[in-house]
């Protein structure tokens, strides 16, 4: 695949460095849904509006990083299963 940022990757080179990419987005998707799940970031809107606890600043930083991270992840994923189709 060629990034032209990059250059071309050698063909054999193509898939491991696409499994490695995602596997890397991965981890950063899991570890910023883990600490959006230690810092009880509300979700659940509750059965009144009494019930759910106003977001703080790290809170909106925390759930923003969740959304870059699964972006991350979801393009990594998509470009590692174009590879693979490929070879």
């Amino acid at each position: 695949m060629y990034d032209p940022l990059v250059g071309s990757t050698r063909p054999e080179r193509e898939e491991p460095l696409a499994r490695t990419t995602y596997v890397a987005a991965a981890r950063r998707y899991v570890s910023a849904f883990a600490t959006v799940i230690a810092r009880g970031v509300p979700v659940d809107p509750g059965r009144s509006a009494h019930d759910v606890r106003e977001w703080q600043v790290q809170d909106v930083q925390v759930l923003q990083e969740l959304h870059e991270a699964l972006g991350q992840m979801l393009s990594a994923r998509r470009a590692y299963d174009a590879v693979r189709r490929h070879r």
